[in-house]
């Protein structure tokens, strides 16, 4: 019998069977951490949410701290993906461009509110997203930096933008927590304005 008759069942190639099993555990991981936080999502519960045994999980990932890292991964690349898709057709004002990307954001969220909880509220609640969110959610700001003009950010050099984008990446973890917490009274218009001008402040200020 060929190699490729025993790999094949059904139609379906090993390597397409355990990819498929992989993104089962990630979609159950998304729903668990997303829904009741990462305190719940063990791997005995993905599995069950998954369908599939713990033997498969292992398959796919080598600890439960890497299925938690690759659910914020996904949530952290869908946010700038949906940023960038939107920046791709606004007009060329800075202040018009950042605007843009934090609507963008606040859609995103409210969209899927889960988004939000995996991003911002398990990053508080759990060491392993607390370390890797800290490097991850930076990339957004400093996307949304990227639409400062030329003039506006000639003088502000990767190593001067170190300590504003990180107290700034802190700010709107608190904003859009509270906002989507029902705890900040705004339309997503006024909250998306606040934070326009909360960011050119801070990235502009010398």
């Amino acid at each position: 019998m060929s190699s490729s008759a025993t790999n094949t069942w059904r139609g379906s190639t090993m390597a397409a069977r355990s990819a498929e099993r992989r993104d089962q555990l990630v979609r159950a991981g998304f729903e668990l951490l997303g829904a009741d936080g990462a305190a719940a999502t063990t791997m005995r519960a993905v599995c069950r949410g998954a369908g599939l045994s713990l033997r498969y999980f292992y398959e796919s990932f080598p600890d439960r701290e890497a299925l938690l890292v690759e659910v914020y991964d996904q949530v952290a690349h869908g946010l700038l993906a949906a940023v960038s898709t939107r920046l791709a057709t606004a007009p060329d004002d800075e202040t018009a461009r950042i605007h843009v990307a934090f609507d963008a954001a606040a859609q995103y969220f409210e969209d899927d509110p889960r988004r939000s909880r995996i991003m911002f509220r398990e990053t508080l609640a759990d060491d392993t997203l607390r370390t890797h969110g800290s490097a991850a959610l930076p990339d957004f700001v400093q996307l949304v930096a990227a639409q400062l003009s030329p003039h506006r950010a000639a003088d502000r050099t990767p190593d001067h933008l170190t300590m504003p984008i990180s107290a700034l990446s802190g700010a709107l973890v608190s904003l859009f927590l509270d906002w989507l917490a029902g705890r900040i009274p705004a339309t997503r218009p006024e909250l998306v304005t606040y934070a326009t001008h909360l960011t050119t402040t801070i990235l502009t200020t010398p």
